[in-house]
């Protein structure tokens, strides 16, 4: 039944206007084009330096782990401080984001960033039980590699993700993650790592009062299916 209201939703949104026709792209076409690139990663161990941006709190930059196998299981492992990231890394992780999941893909036309123009990509989930209710996906259709997302939850608000690419595009994985959210929508503690281990070193900026957070994680290298024992995700 949900299906069928969401089918609607999409259709009334295109045929009314209010999610652009898109005309010429094929949203499906292009969503299996993301996956395809996506799944040539069955697992992977990545070393970054994390930077979180927060008004209220202070978190030192820190060297952290980042473990993946397919479909989605995913794991920040941060040396200390804390990490305010929800768990399951859904929010910076594309390959948890869309790998084993059903959507419903309706294009949503072109946008320009930069000098780079991109193809806009709307996801609706198919399951009921789905946090997510809707993710947009800004998309360079001629390497299918994803620049933006925006994702609405139904318990963490609004988040969005901005990709940068380098050695390792090929395998549409990013150099630097920057995950920016709401901090009045985002539920503390509720399904969120806290991990007050004696960081030392606060930040020395204060983050601008605009209301919202800022995390990212900048990749140094990954090991790419080399294989990641399963009690990693324990």
């Amino acid at each position: 039944m949900k299906a069928i209201c969401i089918y609607m939703v999409a259709f009334c949104g295109v045929f009314f206007g209010v999610i652009p026709s898109g005309r010429g792209q094929d949203a499906n076409a292009l969503l299996t084009s993301i996956k395809i690139k996506l799944q040539q990663v069955n697992n992977y161990y990545a070393e970054g330096n994390m930077v979180t941006d927060v008004k209220f709190i202070n978190i030192a930059a820190a060297k952290v782990k980042v473990y993946f196998r397919q479909p989605d299981q995913f794991r920040i492992v941060k040396e200390d401080g804390i990490s305010i990231l929800p768990k399951g890394g859904m929010s910076i992780g594309l390959n948890v984001l869309l790998s084993g999941k059903d959507f419903i893909a309706v294009p949503g036309g072109y946008t320009n960033v930069g000098n780079r123009k991109l193809a806009i990509l709307k996801l609706l989930p198919v399951v009921e039980n789905s946090d997510v209710v809707l993710t947009t996906l800004l998309v360079d259709e001629k390497t299918a590699l994803v620049y933006k997302s925006t994702t609405t939850t139904k318990d963490n608000g609004t988040y969005e993700t901005n990709l940068i690419y380098g050695k390792y595009a090929s395998w549409g994985l990013p150099d630097q993650v920057l995950f920016v959210f709401n901090i009045a929508a985002y539920k503390l503690p509720k399904g969120v790592t806290m991990e007050y281990e004696g960081s030392k070193k606060a930040n020395a900026a204060k983050p601008a009062g605009d209301g919202k957070g800022r995390v990212s994680i900048t990749y140094s290298s990954y090991s790419i299916n080399k294989g990641v024992p399963a009690n990693m995700f324990k």
